[in-house]
């Protein structure tokens, strides 16, 4: 969707180079979402860790497990023009192209 809207890109590889806790309170802020609402639920290392979305944590807390655990963080995240949109699904991210 990126390549057709002829937009220029860059990928960041998140596994290799992790967001930090700034760059994640930033991305949620953006998203109007909870540290928690970015957290796959569903990802292997969330029940690894015996983790659940009702667990009394603070944001600083989901956001260190999110930076010690990256493939937890929900994906893809876009952002352009100081705007941000989760790619699930796809045409969300149409919303911020406009």
């Amino acid at each position: 969707m990126l390549k057709e809207s002829g937009v220029e890109f860059e990928i960041i590889e998140y596994l290799k180079n992790p967001p930090s806790a700034e760059e994640l309170k930033k991305i949620c802020i953006g998203l109007g979402l909870e540290p928690i609402d970015l957290v796959r639920t569903k990802d292997k290392q969330f029940k690894e860790l015996g983790l659940s979305k009702k667990d009394d944590r603070t944001q600083e807390e989901w956001l260190r497990l999110m930076i010690d655990n990256p493939s937890m963080i929900e994906r893809p995240i876009v952002s352009y023009a100081g705007r941000y949109a989760l790619g699930r699904p796809p045409e969300s991210i149409g919303n911020i192209l406009d």
